[in-house]
């Protein structure tokens, strides 16, 4: 069962939910990159977090695509474009004009690892613009912020982005639980 951090318990407190999802990338075509990213809103930004495993060294566009579709594992391209459900210009994630699918850069070092720490206000877990279901893509290149979509190339990895669920149980249900698998274990 997962624990509460003082983020959830703060949030549960002021009535607000702390919506979190996760995303297992995979590799397109033969680039063998891998990572899982995870999203947790905060107050009105959303925090995305992870790891990210044998990119090439230097920066490469990070995006949120339209589908989640994953079937196109030789280009990535089922994933379709960057998600802009505004119909704003692409941009960097400090504009305030841009793609809501437009988060800028990651970089990896000289082993080709990147970890990813981004915090975004607008980007959402919930309503009409939601990424909830849409595909995370990290590109070959970094992207330029030019338009239309920021020329990063290829595609080298890409995932959907899935809501998680914390299971919470009150706590005699939790112990009356333990207490029937215990017997149960006994038995055999």
């Amino acid at each position: 069962m997962a624990k509460s951090s003082s983020t959830d318990a703060s949030a549960s407190q002021n009535g607000e939910e702390s919506l979190k999802a996760v995303c297992e990338l995979v590799p397109v075509g033969s680039s063998g990159v891998t990572g899982t990213i995870q999203f947790s809103s905060s107050g009105n930004m959303v925090q995305v977090r992870g790891d990210v495993a044998v990119l090439k060294p230097g920066k490469h566009g990070f995006h949120v695509h339209e589908q989640g579709g994953l079937s196109d594992k030789v280009t990535g391209k089922s994933t379709g474009g960057h998600f802009n459900p505004t119909d704003q210009p692409h941009g960097r994630p400090s504009d305030t004009e841009r793609h809501v699918g437009d988060i800028g850069n990651i970089e990896a070092d000289k082993n080709g690892k990147a970890t990813v720490k981004i915090d975004d206000a607008v980007i959402k877990l919930s309503g009409d613009d939601s990424i909830v279901g849409r595909g995370l893509v990290i590109h070959a290149e970094p992207d330029q912020f030019t338009q239309p979509t920021g020329d990063a190339c290829n595609r080298v990895t890409f995932g959907v982005i899935e809501k998680t669920y914390r299971l919470s149980l009150p706590k005699e249900c939790s112990r009356n639980m333990l207490i029937h698998f215990y017997t149960w274990s006994l038995r055999g």
